[in-house]
């Protein structure tokens, strides 16, 4: 065999590798969750709800990329979103390793006011890549919200006694080291309503998990043109 042949086998394995992968992402990762639950969220109860569910067959040794969607409606007599403490929790399948996230954490409680905003329901998605983080987003919205508060925003992360987190507690829990995991084992998502007042219900969620994937390399686009044109002389050799 000689040399061009031997570089052309090497480029096409190469590639195909490359290839490989690329299709593997349409086919990686998960989505799951529950619409129209109307789930009354227990007032003042540190036990809250939570809803859980198990993944197999996905890909280890990938990043994924997690985000989470959780809507809550209001209720009467103060059912505040200042009173919700919110995580997700993943846990591998051996329950060797598990990361948490926390969504929120009795958002807009500061020194000057320690039992959070008075907005009463939302609609969030809540995503690391998300410019503003949903502690504080009154300041990001101007104000109070008109109806529920809805849009995508960084997650609290701040993991810290509800009764005394701040806007100033340290930020130590968002979502991306769960997607650094075995994506595979047990999912929970947990809402605990943490102080006297009205009773919110949860309506919906959706734990969202997608692979992460390289682009190709400019090397390896560099490849595939080699590949293209040692295949024309190939077939003119021939």
């Amino acid at each position: 065999m000689n040399t061009p042949r031997i570089l052309l086998w090497a480029l096409i394995c190469g590639i195909g590798v490359t290839c490989h992968s690329l299709q593997a992402q349409h086919n990686l990762g998960f989505s799951y969750g529950e619409s129209g639950l109307g789930m009354a969220i227990p007032d003042n109860d540190p036990s809250g709800i939570a809803r859980s569910f198990e993944i197999s067959g996905l890909m280890v040794g990938i990043p994924y990329d997690v985000t989470v969607r959780l809507s809550v409606e209001g209720g009467e007599f103060g059912a505040y979103n200042g009173d919700y403490y919110a995580y997700l929790l993943h846990e591998t399948p051996s329950g060797s390793e598990f990361r948490l996230a926390v969504l929120m954490n009795r958002v807009g409680s500061s020194s000057s006011s320690p039992n959070g905003y008075s907005d009463s329901g939302f609609q969030l998605t809540f995503s690391d890549s998300a410019q503003y983080d949903v502690h504080r987003y009154r300041v990001s919205l101007g104000g109070e919200s008109v109806g529920a508060v809805m849009g995508t925003w960084q997650p609290d992360g701040r993991r810290v006694d509800p009764s005394t987190v701040l806007d100033t507690s340290p930020r130590t829990d968002p979502l991306t080291p769960l997607g650094q995991l075995d994506p595979n084992g047990r999912w929970t998502l947990f809402v605990a309503d943490m102080e006297a007042g009205g009773t919110g219900k949860l309506t919906g969620w959706e734990v969202r998990a997608l692979a992460v994937i390289p682009e190709p390399s400019a090397l390896s686009m560099l490849g595939m043109g080699l590949l293209v044109w040692m295949g024309y002389r190939v077939r003119r050799s021939a």
